[in-house]
């Protein structure tokens, strides 16, 4: 049941149809590159020319504003919202419903593990924000490995090997409660699965048992923070993060229909993308925008359907939270600027809430305007 806000933000919507009132040359909507938002102290100034605020974006507060009634609704006129308009979109139920994708993208390079309990302290916010919009919260959630999976079934004496004499290490230095039996799933080891079974220093080192079978958390889970902890510890180690390789091969068709993360993403459903790293994807190939672009893909190129959030390393701004000396531009923050609904903010921020939050209220905009493809 869509509330009092969500239906002012679909009359607005509604009426850049043409002969719904507004003409669409006058409303507030931009064309080509889209700026960046960032939640941070740092978000002023960038070496790319980012901007403060993304098109597309307003604050929880914005979006309540300017409510207007459905009461006196007459034939002649049509920029109030009527039922009579919803079969201009194809009899196809208006906004996400609830449904929403999460994808989490979590680096396990070393020094992660404390941004990975910043993350798990603010997910009971995050959701409990979007669990208070939706009369019917309907949830799928996911975590993939930045780092790959292919470290996770090999228990040899190399596994974390710094310094270590060639052609061998002397003995196995890997986390002492490390896996090695799994029992391990073809999927275990397949780069952008989803994680249910963790492998690294200070991870949680054990199978995660989803409910429903799935490579990702469903509606139904009986404790999805405890869940969440769970295939979110991915711990710390010798993992090189390629986050954008590991987000677009999560995203596959194969992946997707009959292959491991079969039936994550919905057709019907807002995709939520949220990238923890703290180093920069120089390895990835392709650059910031083709990343992008490969995600509106996978949404069958319905761009308003995704909201990002990158969270990583603000060296190359010129007023960054982050300790060491300036870097060139961050990749990962050049895809942020890239998505009509991306923001960033600095993993070097006391708490992630409030960016987790401003994400939220930018989803339940974009929810409510959705119209499934």
């Amino acid at each position: 049941m869509m509330r009092p806000r969500h239906l002012a933000v679909l009359s607005a919507a509604l009426e850049l149809i043409p002969g719904c009132g507004r003409d669409v040359a006058s409303s507030s909507f931009t064309s080509g590159p889209h700026p960046i938002t960032s939640t941070g102290d740092s978000s002023g100034s960038s070496g790319s020319g980012a901007s403060t605020s993304s098109s597309g974006s307003t604050s929880a507060e914005d979006s309540g504003s300017g409510a207007a009634s459905a009461s006196g609704t007459t034939a002649g006129n049509m920029s109030t919202l009527d039922m009579g308009l919803i079969p201009d979109f194809g009899g196809q139920p208006i906004g996400c419903q609830g449904k929403i994708d999460f994808l989490f993208v979590i680096s396990s390079w070393y020094s992660m593990k404390y941004n990975q309990t910043q993350l798990q302290e603010a997910f009971p916010a995050f959701t409990a924000m979007l669990a208070d919009e939706f009369a019917d919260f309907d949830y799928h959630i996911m975590v993939v490995e930045a780092g790959g999976n292919a470290l996770l079934n090999k228990c040899d004496a190399c596994y974390d090997c710094t310094g270590c004499m060639l052609p061998g290490c002397a003995e196995y230095d890997g986390p002492e409660d490390y896996p090695c039996k799994g029992p391990f799933e073809l999927c275990d080891t397949v780069s952008g699965a989803g994680v249910t079974i963790t492998g690294n220093f200070g991870a949680t080192n054990k199978r995660c048992d989803l409910f429903g079978d799935n490579r990702y958390i469903v509606k139904g889970e009986p404790n999805p923070e405890a869940m969440f902890k769970c295939i979110a510890t991915v711990g710390e180690g010798p993992k090189t993060p390629v986050p954008m390789t590991v987000m677009q091969d999560a995203l596959e068709p194969d992946m997707l229909s009959g292959g491991c993360n079969d039936g994550f993403l919905r057709k019907d459903a807002l995709l939520a993308v949220v990238v923890l790293n703290r180093t920069q994807d120089n390895l990835t190939p392709g650059t910031p925008q083709d990343w992008y672009d490969a995600l509106v893909a996978a949404k069958g190129g319905n761009e308003e359907a995704i909201v990002t959030l990158v969270l990583s390393n603000d060296q190359d701004l010129g007023n960054g939270k982050c300790p060491g000396g300036p870097s060139g531009a961050n990749p990962l923050r050049l895809f942020a600027e890239a998505a009509a609904h991306g923001r960033f903010e600095s993993t070097c921020v006391e708490s992630y809430i409030p960016a987790l939050q401003a994400m939220a209220a930018t989803i339940v905009e974009q929810c409510s305007l959705l119209i499934p493809g």
